[in-house]
C-alpha cells in the first residue's frame, strides 16, 4: 500500500517516488504537489495510477501528475508522460475517458439465452458470452467480454419505465439506442423510442460437474452398434470424440449447451439413422437460415455439416376426413458421422423412425439447471411446437404440440408428453391436458399412427412468461414472432389494467356522489390516456340496454382503438429478428447509493442487452476584446443571456445547423481551419490556435460510424460536466510585459470557452480500448491495470489510434471554434455591428496525445506526450508558438471552477523537466454526486449573485455538480505550477457571468 513514506521529496513543490519502489516500475513517478496537497491525494487512487503509469513500456524520464490531478480511467486526470517512439505505446486512458454505468441488478443476456445480474459478472465475465445487437445487420449476435467496470454512485440514479413495463436504472450518462441512434439517459425524455429486445431467458446457475455419459458407458454403446475392438472402427470413432474433448461429459462441459439443442431438434426435426453398412447419418430439416444456425454450433462440437440441400418433394396423407395432396421444397443438412450420431444416441436422442420407436426425455435432463433445461425445449419447439397466430388479430391461439405414434406405442407417446409437461411446469408454464386427436389418424407407407396434442394455456400472461423465458431455437420466425407477441401482450395487458382502474373509481366516485359530469373530467385528466374516453366511463356507470335487456357491464376488454398485431409488428418491429421500438412512459430520479457496473464487448457495436434495453478530448479558447467592464456592465444580463439563446447547451437543444457525414469526415480531418475556410470565423483564430486547430495525423476512416454519428448533432454545443462559457473582466496583471504581448490589460472584457469532442470523443476512447485490451496480449504486454490498455505507437492499433485520436482533438477545436461563431453574433447582437471584436487570444487542448520533439539525455527526438487534463506549455523562442507570441512563450489557459478565477499563464524553459506540461484547471476533490448532495444548485446560484456573478443555465443539478467546493483551490493550484517553475502567472481572470450546459 502506497504512503507519503514511500515519497522523496525533491523541493516544496515536488515528490518522487523512486523506481525502485516497484520492480514493474519502468521510471521514476513524480507528483507537482504541495505536502498539504500530497496528503489529500491518498483519499482516491490518483497516486497508485501514477505509479502504474511508470510500469508502461517505452516511457520516458518520469511518469507526472500535476497539482490539479485526482483519479481517473487508467492514467490520473493531471497526467503527464512522454513515450519514446521506438519503444514506447499510445493509450487511449492516456487522453481522457470516464465511464457509465447500470445498477447491480440489471439482467444481462448471456449467449446460451439465459442472464446474470451485472453485478454477478464482476466474478465470471472472462468466461461468458453476451448477447449484442448488430445495428447494420438488426439481428442479435454474441461476444466475448473484454473488460468489467464498477464505480461508486451517489446520489441518485434514473429508472427509465416504458410503455409494455419495461425499466433500467443507470446513471445519468449510460447510452441507451433510440430512433435517433445512442443517447446519454440525461437527454432522454417520456415519448422517445428505446429499442428492446422482449425475450429475457431464465438465469444462469453453474451447472454441477458430475458426470452425463462416461467413455465406458459410450463404449457400451459402440458395441451395441457393432464396433468392437477386432478392427479399425472403434478406436476410430472413439478417438474422434476423444480428440474433440466430449468425453467424458459433464453438466458443466461447454460442449453441453449446443448437444442439448442439437439433441432437442432431431427430438423434433431431424433424424438419425445407422445404415446396414456400418454408417450413420444425422440429418436436420428446416428453412435455409436456420439450417445455417444450425451447422454454426454442429461446427462448434468439432463436426463438419454439409452444405444445404434443397429438393421439391409430392405428398399424400390419408386421414379419418379426407386424403391431402400437397407439395412443398424441403430444405435438409447431413452430418455423416458415425460418432456424433452415436453419442447422441448415448445420450438419449432417438434414432430410426420416431413414431414407430419408444422414448422418453432422457432422465439426465431433468437434472439440468433450468436455463440448460430451457435450450433442449426452445430447440425441441422450435422444430414442433406452432408459433404465435392470432385467433381475430388480438387475442392469440393456444400453442399447440402435435406428436404421431403407431398404433400400440399410443402409452409411450402420452409419457413424453408428460415428461414435457413436467420440464414447463418448472418454468411456471400453465398447460391443458394432453389429448388424443381422433381426426390425426393417418395411414402412411409404414402403417397406420395415433395423433396425441398438448396445448399451452393461451391466457395473456402466461403466454408472455412462455415467450419471454423459453420461445423457440432454432427457428427464427417463430422466435420473433413470440418476441413480439410478447411485448404486444404486455402493452394490451396495461391498458386493460388502466381501463379497470379507471372503471373501478369512477363507479365508485358515482356511487357515493352521483355527480358523473363532475367525476368524468377528473378521471380523464388523470390517466390521460387515448383509451380512457368519455364514451368508455359512461358505459362503464350506466347498464347496456341489449335488445331491451338492462345488464351490467362487466370487466373492460381492449379498447376498439388499439392496434392489432399485425398492424403493430409493422409500426413497431425493428428488423426481422425479435427486437422492438417501446416508448417510454416515466423517466425518475431515485436515491441510489451504491456500486454501479458497466461492460466493454469485443465488438465494433458497442452495446449489450441490459433488462432488454440496448444500452451503450477537450479544451480552452480565450476570447479577448478591447472593451473594459464599465463598457460591458450595462448590458451584461442582455449579453449572457444572448449566449445562452446562441450557444447549444447540449444534444437536441437548441442546435443551428445540420452536418452530414460527408461534412463530419471534412471536419474531423481539417478540424477548426475547415469551419474557417467555411466562413465561421477569422485567420487570426487559426494562427492563435494550438497546432493551427489541425493535427495532420487525422483520418476520418479511423473513426466508428458510431461515433460519427454521435458527434454530428454536437458541432458547436458546449456540453454538461465542468464544461462553460464565462464572461470574465482582467482583475490582476503579474507580468505587464507578457500581457502587453498577449494583448491583456487591467479590467478588459475576455470570454472563456471550456468544451471539447462531446460524444464523438468518449466513443472514440470506447472503441479503442476494446481494441488494445486485445491486442495487448499480441504485444506480450502486461500491465498492473488493464485500464491502461495500450499498443506500441507503431504498431497498426496504435497508428490506427492516432489518426482517431487526432481526429477527436480537431472535434474538439472545430467545437470551440464554432462556439466562438455563436458568440460573437451575441456580442454583436447585444453592443451593435460596430462593436470592438472578439479576438482569440489563444486556443489550447488539454486532453490529448501528441508528437513533440523535446531533449532527452543529450538527444532531442521525437516523443508521444500524453496530458490526461494536462496543458502544453512551450517557452519563448519555440517553433510551434505563435509568431506573435515567440518572444515570450506561448500563452496557458487555466480555468477555475464554477465562480472562481480562472488564470492565463506562459510557458517557461524551466518546464522541459515536464515535457513542457502544466496543470489544466482546479482538479475535483468531490464527486459530481457527492456535490449534489451537499448543495443544491439554486445555494450556489444565490451564493454567485451575492458575489455579482451571474448565472444562466439549462439544470440546477448541473449547476449543483460543478459547485466550487467540489474542487481544489484555484489559487493554491496555479501557485505550484508557477513557483515549481512549469508556467508563469500573466493575468488573473475574475468571473462576471457564467452559462452552463446540460
Amino acid at each position: 500500500m502506497l504512503s507519503k513514506k514511500d515519497f522523496v521529496k525533491i523541493n516544496e513543490y515536488l515528490w518522487e517516488i523512486p523506481k525502485s519502489f516497484r520492480a514493474d516500475m519502468q521510471v521514476p513517478a513524480r507528483a507537482y504537489v504541495t505536502e498539504k496537497m500530497l496528503e489529500e491525494s491518498f483519499k482516491d487512487r490518483s497516486l497508485e495510477q501514477l505509479v502504474n503509469v511508470a510500469t508502461l513500456p517505452g516511457i520516458l524520464n518520469y511518469s507526472m501528475a500535476m497539482p490539479d490531478m485526482h483519479e481517473g480511467y487508467g492514467f490520473p486526470i493531471g497526467g503527464v508522460a512522454a513515450m519514446d517512439m521506438k519503444e514506447g505505446v499510445i493509450s487511449p486512458g492516456g487522453v481522457g475517458y470516464d465511464i457509465n454505468c447500470l445498477s447491480p441488478h440489471t439482467q444481462v443476456l448471456l449467449g446460451n439465452g439465459a442472464y446474470l445480474p451485472i453485478k454477478q459478472l464482476e466474478e465470471e465475465w472472462t468466461r461468458k458470452k453476451i448477447n449484442f445487437v448488430n445495428l447494420k445487420k438488426k439481428r442479435l449476435e454474441d461476444t466475448n467480454i473484454i473488460y468489467f467496470l464498477k464505480r461508486y454512485n451517489n446520489p441518485t440514479i434514473y429508472r427509465i419505465t416504458t410503455q409494455s413495463g419495461e425499466e433500467i436504472e443507470a446513471t445519468q450518462d449510460h447510452p441507451i439506442q433510440t430512433k435517433d441512434g445512442m443517447k446519454e439517459v440525461r437527454f432522454l425524455k417520456e415519448g422517445d423510442f428505446v429499442l428492446i429486445y422482449p425475450f429475457k431467458g431464465v438465469k444462469y446457475q453453474n451447472p454441477s460437474s458430475k458426470t452425463i455419459l462416461t467413455e465406458k458407458a459410450y463404449k457400451k454403446i459402440l458395441r451395441s452398434f457393432g464396433k468392437t475392438k477386432s478392427g479399425n472402427a472403434f478406436s476410430q470413432i472413439f478417438n474422434q470424440i476423444k480428440s474433440r474433448n466430449l468425453l467424458p461429459l459433464s453438466y458443466n462441459h461447454p460442449a453441453l449447451s449446443y448437444i442439448l439443442k442439437l439433441m432437442g431438434y432431431i427430438f423434433g426435426d431431424g433424424a438419425i439413422s445407422f445404415g446396414r453398412d456400418g454408417r450413420a447419418q444425422i440429418q436436420f430439416y428446416g428453412s435455409p437460415e436456420d439450417l445455417r444456425e444450425i451447422q454454426k454450433d454442429i461446427i462448434k462440437l468439432g463436426f463438419k455439416p454439409s452444405r444445404v440441400y434443397s429438393r421439391k418433394r409430392n405428398h399424400v396423407i390419408a386421414t379419418s376426413y379426407r386424403t391431402y395432396k400437397f407439395s412443398r421444397t424441403e430444405h435438409c443438412i447431413r452430418i455423416s458421422s458415425f460418432a456424433l450420431a452415436s453419442l447422441l444416441v448415448a445420450l438419449g436422442t432417438p434414432y430410426g423412425v420416431k413414431s414407430h420407436k419408444p422414448y422418453r426425455i432422457p432422465r439426465w435432463i431433468f437434472n439440468c439447471p433450468l436455463w440448460q433445461k430451457r435450450l433442449f425445449l426452445a430447440a425441441f419447439f422450435g422444430a414442433e411446437l406452432s408459433g404465435p397466430s392470432t385467433l381475430n388479430g388480438y387475442n392469440f391461439y393456444a400453442p399447440q404440440l402435435n406428436m404421431q405414434k403407431i398404433k400400440g406405442l399410443g402409452k409411450n407417446a402420452k409419457l413424453f408428453l408428460k415428461d414435457i409437461v413436467k420440464l414447463l411446469k418448472e418454468f411456471g408454464i400453465k398447460l391443458y391436458s394432453i389429448k388424443e386427436v381422433p381426426g390425426y389418424q393417418y395411414k402412411g407407407e409404414q402403417g397406420e399412427t395415433k395423433g396425441f396434442r398438448l396445448q399451452i394455456s393461451e391466457e395473456a400472461r402466461n403466454l408472455i412468461k412462455f415467450f419471454e423465458i423459453i420461445s423457440y431455437e432454432y427457428h427464427q420466425e417463430k422466435h420473433k414472432e413470440a418476441c413480439l407477441a410478447a411485448n404486444y401482450l404486455k402493452k394490451k395487458l396495461k391498458i386493460i389494467e388502466t381501463r379497470n382502474r379507471a372503471r373501478r373509481e369512477i363507479r365508485k366516485l358515482y356511487r357515493k356522489r352521483g355527480d358523473f359530469k363532475k367525476f368524468a373530467p377528473q378521471i380523464l385528466k388523470k390517466y390521460k390516456s387515448e383509451y380512457v374516453n368519455l364514451q368508455f366511463l359512461y358505459h362503464s356507470v350506466f347498464k347496456e340496454n341489449s335488445h331491451g335487456k338492462i345488464k351490467k357491464r362487466g370487466n373492460p376488454r381492449i379498447a376498439f382503438n388499439f392496434l392489432s398485431f399485425e398492424e403493430y409488428k409493422n409500426k413497431y418491429s425493428y428488423g426481422n429478428k425479435g427486437l422492438v421500438w417501446d416508448r417510454i412512459e416515466k423517466i425518475e430520479k431515485i436515491p441510489y447509493q451504491d456500486f454501479v457496473y458497466d461492460l466493454t464487448i469485443n465488438d465494433v457495436n458497442h452495446n449489450f442487452l441490459a433488462n432488454g434495453f440496448v444500452v451503450s478530448n477537450c479544451g480552452m479558447r480565450l476570447l479577448k476584446s478591447d472593451y473594459s467592464e464599465k463598457d460591458v456592465k450595462p448590458y451584461l444580463d442582455k449579453l449572457a443571456t444572448e449566449i445562452q439563446k446562441e450557444v447549444p447547451s447540449g444534444l437536441g437543444r437548441g442546435r443551428q445547423i445540420k452536418i452530414s457525414l460527408e461534412q463530419i469526415d471534412r471536419i474531423l480531418e481539417g478540424g477548426a481551419r475547415y469551419l474557417v475556410e467555411k466562413g465561421y470565423g477569422e485567420k487570426e483564430d487559426i494562427e492563435n490556435c494550438e497546432a493551427g486547430g489541425r493535427l495532420e495525423r487525422a483520418e476520418a476512416f479511423a473513426v466508428s460510424s458510431r461515433a460519427k454519428n454521435r458527434g454530428r448533432d454536437q458541432v458547436g454545443t458546449l456540453g454538461s460536466g465542468n464544461h462553460f462559457l464565462e464572461i470574465q473582466r482582467v482583475g490582476e496583471i503579474f507580468d505587464e510585459k507578457v500581457a502587453e504581448v498577449f494583448g491583456l490589460f487591467k479590467d478588459q472584457i475576455v470570454i472563456m470557452i471550456h468544451t471539447g469532442s462531446r460524444g464523438l470523443g468518449h466513443q472514440i476512447a470506447t472503441d479503442y480500448i476494446r481494441i488494445m485490451m486485445q491486442a495487448m496480449a499480441k504485444y506480450r504486454i502486461r500491465l498492473p491495470d488493464r485500464e491502461l490498455a495500450a499498443c506500441p505507437i507503431n504498431s497498426p492499433e496504435g497508428k490506427k489510434y492516432f489518426a482517431a485520436m487526432a481526429c477527436g482533438a480537431n472535434y474538439a477545436w472545430a467545437n470551440r471554434q464554432m462556439i466562438a461563431h455563436y458568440v460573437r453574433k451575441a456580442w454583436k447582437k447585444v453592443l451593435g455591428e460596430k462593436a470592438s471584436p472578439l479576438v482569440t487570444l489563444y486556443d489550447v487542448a488539454h486532453n490529448i496525445a501528441k508528437i513533440e520533439k523535446h531533449k532527452v539525455g543529450d538527444k532531442e527526438i521525437e516523443v508521444c506526450v500524453h496530458r490526461k487534463g494536462a496543458t502544453r506549455a512551450f517557452p519563448l523562442g519555440h517553433p510551434e508558438v505563435p509568431e506573435s507570441y515567440r518572444a515570450v512563450g506561448q500563452p496557458v489557459l487555466i480555468p477555475g471552477s464554477m465562480g472562481t478565477a480562472s488564470y492565463v499563464l506562459v510557458g517557461t524553459q524551466e518546464g522541459k523537466e515536464a515535457f513542457f506540461s502544466t496543470c489544466h484547471g482546479s482538479g475535483r476533490t468531490m464527486s459530481r454526486h457527492q456535490a449534489v448532495r451537499t448543495i443544491s444548485g439554486q445555494e450556489v446560484v444565490n451564493k454567485l449573485k451575492e458575489k455579482g456573478i451571474l448565472v444562466k443555465c439549462w439544470s440546477m443539478r448541473g449547476i449543483a455538480e460543478e459547485a466550487p467546493l467540489a474542487y481544489k483551490n484555484i489559487d493554491e493550484v496555479v501557485e505550484v505550477v508557477h513557483n515549481a517553475g512549469l508556467s508563469k502567472k500573466v493575468a488573473k481572470l475574475v468571473p462576471l457571468a457564467v452559462i452552463k450546459g446540460e
